[in-house]
């Protein structure tokens, strides 16, 4: 019998075609079936019923609030080949993915810079409330030019300043999940006729630099309070803003040495803020490729490569980075032209434009992460990725939807379960309580968010 801790799973997805983490133009491949992602729930209720089969941990929606139009200075390419459009708005998902499950957790990716977060803490708490806890929260402060201007604003908002903006943004929303309610304020007493107790309940009167709120919450607390925070930075200002609040960091890096180091330096950053660094898990994008045979698996992958676009790659790539590489020859030192993109992409970028115009065929998750062969290599692999960078978990990306997911669950799944890597029954409760080791539901009073409490 083996004493191995299973790791955290989850897939992620994005409400749209043409994802990009991958390779953007794979939704034109005759076994995808992306396209149908954009008209009904099948597609969404098949990768669920998957996922929760398989005691998958989470399903994870990504999301943009643009076009990418940085490549050859125009919205054309993303366009003509779907990369992360149509951009739709997972939180519409989730409610039916939910209600057709009842163990898999669910986490979106919501913006802090081009919303208010009194309607945001509703949104979410009605959710908590509906999944029995189930929601999690991926903090982001939006990186697309295009998204600025939807939103009324001629230029993007400043790399650190977002930061600053999302940091107030948390504080508002704290106050309204944590501090606006008693434990014992709401009754439900239909007996008594009390539906809760006003003295129980307070405005928060929050008046900051960015946002202003009455309060109180008009939602009471759910079983988590605060969703489950997950944050993806990892510029410095992006650790400094995961090591005060993220529960989960998704990494931005595929070296596994790199990944370690990073999540010490956020850890030992948690410190500075009164938290157990050790708390903060951190998981991996990934993704696989598994065969019956290494043969099988690189025979996948040559024909999934018959149906990348270049043009569809550089585009997302540019959308992340700000980096148009249609602007440079092929031995071209590349520059960081544009300010505020996402820091990482850029930092992690090859030293050369013709670097990535060569790579673009090979399969890249957002992380790079990439496993192919046999479901034992893979077991393998991950294994000793887990070693060397010490993570939690892994994000899967797939190549072809639902196809990738359907090999993971059939070949890989078990494979893990022999070596103790993957959970044997299905996780129970809610989000937090699954991952703390306490099992709590709630944040731990170290936490920033403890401090606006009613007690």
């Amino acid at each position: 019998m083996t004493t191995q801790k299973p790791l955290f799973f989850g897939l992620y997805e994005q409400a749209n075609i043409g994802d990009g983490s991958g390779a953007a133009s794979l939704w034109t491949h005759p076994l995808d079936r992306r396209i149908t992602s954009t008209s009904s729930f099948d597609y969404w209720l098949h990768l669920a019923r998957i996922a929760e089969e398989t005691h998958l941990d989470f399903f994870f929606f990504g999301d943009v609030l643009g076009i990418y139009d940085v490549y050859k200075s125009s919205a054309d390419t993303a366009l003509a080949w779907g990369v992360e459009l149509p951009a739709h708005d997972p939180l519409m998902h989730i409610p039916a993915l939910a209600a057709a499950t009842r163990n898999l957790a669910f986490g979106a990716t919501i913006s802090t810079s081009y919303d208010h977060p009194f309607a945001h803490a509703r949104r979410l708490s009605t959710l908590d409330h509906l999944t029995r806890g189930r929601i999690a929260w991926n903090i982001v402060t939006s990186y697309l030019p295009s998204a600025a201007r939807n939103f009324g604003h001629q230029t993007l908002v400043k790399h650190d300043d977002r930061y600053d903006i999302a940091e107030e943004f948390l504080d508002v929303t704290y106050k309204l999940w944590e501090g606006s309610w008693a434990d014992d304020a709401f009754a439900g007493d239909k007996q008594g006729r009390v539906f809760a107790d006003p003295d129980r309940v307070r405005a928060i009167n929050h008046q900051g630099h960015y946002f202003a709120s009455t309060g109180p919450h008009v939602s009471h607390p759910s079983l988590q309070r605060t969703p489950y925070l997950i944050q993806a930075g990892w510029s410095p200002r992006g650790k400094l803003f995961g090591a005060k609040h993220a529960e989960t960091i998704f990494v931005g890096s595929s070296d596994p040495h790199q990944v370690r180091n990073g999540m010490d330096e956020i850890r030992a950053l948690a410190g500075t803020f009164g938290r157990d660094g050790s708390e903060i898990k951190a998981l991996s994008g990934v993704q696989i490729l598994v065969g019956r045979t290494q043969a099988d698996a690189e025979a996948k992958l040559e024909n999934y490569q018959q149906y990348y676009n270049m043009d569809a790659t550089l585009a997302a790539y540019a959308g992340w980075s700000g980096l148009d590489l249609s602007k440079y020859s092929d031995d071209e030192p590349l520059s960081k032209a544009v300010e505020g993109h996402t820091e990482s992409a850029v930092k992690n970028a090859p030293v050369l434009a013709g670097d990535l115009r060569r790579r673009y065929k090979q399969v890249q998750g957002n992380s790079g992460l990439f496993f192919m062969g046999t479901a034992q290599k893979i077991a393998d692999d991950i294994t000793r990725h887990v070693e060397i960078s010490g993570v939690d978990g892994f994000l899967l990306h797939q190549f072809i939807s639902p196809g990738s997911f359907e090999d993971f669950a059939e070949f890989v799944v078990p494979e893990l379960k022999k070596r103790g890597l993957y959970r044997e029954a299905a996780p129970q409760g809610t989000l937090r309580s699954r991952l703390r080791q306490d099992h709590s539901d709630r944040l731990p009073a170290s936490h920033a968010a403890a401090a606006h409490r009613f007690y």
